[in-house]
């Protein structure tokens, strides 16, 4: 028990020590022989954990969406929401426990490297509440599930950019943005003025019997 309680600080050592680098724009250029010796570990112990200090970065944002996807499924109001309501929820909960790391964020936000670990949990968890939203007929399918995730994930990144400008009290503007940057693809993810329209259309067409029209020549 020692010995894996031992690894763990050492592995959070490697990540604290990681992004104090980053923000005090440090960690450019820096060889992992430099990261050692600065932390005053071998580079043996380092790479027990890591293969490069790229990968830290990319641990440290996978850990973001391990940390929302479990305060999240953690919450017993969170169980009762509608698909929809879950895929706010996930929006709030990252900015409320993103900010401890506001000053990394702001350094690593634009690498995408450092993010494709992140974007792949973030896709994986809303492929699943958008599929819960299709089965409970919450969302419209169309098809269209790829594209939900583009706009999403999209949108994720926009307010991440948004929430670093942000000045307001609480980041109250942030939570405003949410709301008013998602309104409206939710909307459209739920049944909507086209669907009715097209159901309509297709009903017409199916019930109302067209006379042949002869050409005489």
């Amino acid at each position: 028990m020692a010995s894996k309680s031992k690894e763990v600080a050492l592995e959070a050592r490697i990540i604290d020590l990681y992004k104090q680098l980053v923000v005090e724009d440090k960690i450019k250029g820096m060889s992992v022989y430099s990261f050692c010796k600065a932390l005053d570990i071998s580079e043996a112990d380092f790479y027990k954990y890591f293969a490069s200090l790229e990968a830290v970065g990319r641990k440290v944002w996978t850990t973001y969406a391990d940390e929302v996807i479990a305060a999240l499924r953690g919450s017993e109001t969170y169980q009762n929401y509608t698909a929809r309501e879950k895929i706010l929820a996930y929006f709030f909960t990252f900015f409320e426990i993103a900010v401890k790391d506001r000053s990394f964020i702001s350094k690593t936000y634009i690498s995408f490297s450092l993010l494709r670990g992140y974007q792949r949990k973030f896709r994986s968890h809303m492929a699943e509440v958008i599929q819960e939203g299709v089965i409970a007929d919450e969302i419209q399918s169309r098809h269209l599930e790829n594209l939900y995730l583009d706009v999403l994930w999209g949108l994720h990144w926009g307010l991440i950019q948004f929430w670093l400008s942000d000045e307001s009290e609480g980041f109250q503007d942030t939570e405003k943005a949410i709301e008013t940057y998602l309104r409206i693809p939710l909307e459209l993810m739920g049944q909507n003025v086209l669907d009715s329209a097209y159901e309509a259309i297709r009903f017409t067409l199916n019930r109302l019997k067209f006379p042949r029209i002869t050409i005489l020549s």
